[in-house]
């Protein structure tokens, strides 16, 4: 298995996030990748160029890029660098939306939480790891081998033009859009414990790419507005969005029930490449996460994976415990 990675994630860091009640120390720390990276010795590592604006337009809307990519400076200008940039008003778009000129307008417009700061070197980690998801897919197009695509900071969250959950860019669904570009039929199989809204958003009307997510009840955990079993899709897209939400401290035994749904489901698509979102907060001591698997069960959810007869492929999602990352990452790929 080859491991895609840009370097520029190190150079990214948020000092905070905002969870209810209080700002906490960021749980996105760099050394995550270096963590998986320690429990996969044997793969070869592929270091990727960054991806463009152009190549991002594919999935997200030029204003949304164009603020990620002066964000910082307009913020250090407005506030100094002594602080992360983050919104303190999140509006809904209504009554029509309104895209404010200040920049912490601005972030509250385009960044839908207070978990996604913006940061000096934000913009080139995104960019680096949408870069490291099209040389993925570009391989696995080619020699339809698996790999693991070190994103960070992670990415389902982010949506055509809204950011949130530590994700400016869904390089995820940069992956999945990349693949399907010549008329191929895509499933992305989400396995982080919280809803990939993002992702969710970005394919809602295609029939081309089904998306399936396996996470935490959004009435109780993040991202709480999204991720219900009756979101289904619109239009040419509806039956082609599966959410399959579960109570918090789930365990194997009822993880496994909808693992099996989603697997079923994806066979039914008859895809020519599936792309897994791996987050591994779903492991029970996880700091961001509400379910309970064990480190065995994610060698189980290896096991189920790896019956997809179609090329495949994953992409780094969430997972925040140190000591865990590495070992929980390598149960489902390592086979």
């Amino acid at each position: 298995m080859k491991l895609y990675k840009n370097d520029d994630h190190l150079r990214h860091q948020s000092r905070v996030e905002l969870t209810p009640g209080k700002f906490i120390r960021t749980l996105d720390l760099a050394e995550r990748i270096s963590r998986v990276q320690a429990g996969l010795p044997d793969a070869d590592t592929v270091d990727c160029p960054a991806a463009s604006i152009e190549e991002l337009t594919a999935i997200h809307a030029l204003d949304y890029l164009d603020f990620l990519a002066t964000a910082w400076p307009e913020w250090s200008d407005a506030f100094g660098s002594d602080m992360d940039g983050v919104g303190f008003v999140w509006p809904h778009r209504n009554r029509p939306p309104r895209c404010p000129v200040a920049i912490e307008g601005k972030i509250a417009y385009y960044m839908f939480d207070g978990v996604s700061t913006i940061t000096p070197e934000m913009w080139a980690a995104t960019t680096g790891a949408a870069g490291a998801a099209l040389q993925s897919a570009r391989d696995l197009r080619s020699t339809r081998l698996p790999g693991l695509v070190l994103a960070r900071p992670p990415g389902h969250h982010a949506c055509k033009d809204m950011g949130g959950g530590t994700s400016y860019t869904n390089h995820t669904a940069l992956t999945a859009q990349e693949l399907s570009r010549d008329g191929a039929r895509i499933a992305i199989l989400d396995i982080d414990a919280h809803h990939g809204n993002g992702t969710q958003d970005i394919f809602w009307s295609r029939s081309d790419v089904l998306t399936v997510s396996i996470h935490t009840d959004p009435s109780i955990d993040y991202p709480y507005f999204s991720g219900y079993a009756d979101e289904i899709g619109a239009g040419e897209g509806e039956g082609f969005n599966v959410n399959l939400p579960l109570p918090a401290g789930t365990t194997w035994n009822g993880y496994s029930e909808a693992v099996d749904t989603a697997l079923s489901r994806i066979r039914d698509h008859s895809p020519d490449y599936v792309v897994i979102a791996l987050g591994v907060d779903t492991y029970v001591a996880d700091p961001a996460g509400r379910l309970a698997l064990e480190y065995d069960d994610f060698k189980r959810l290896g096991d189920a994976i790896s019956g997809i007869s179609s090329p495949h492929t994953f992409v780094m999602e969430g997972g925040y415990n140190l000591d865990a990352i590495g070992t929980c990452v390598k149960n489902v790929v390592g086979g």
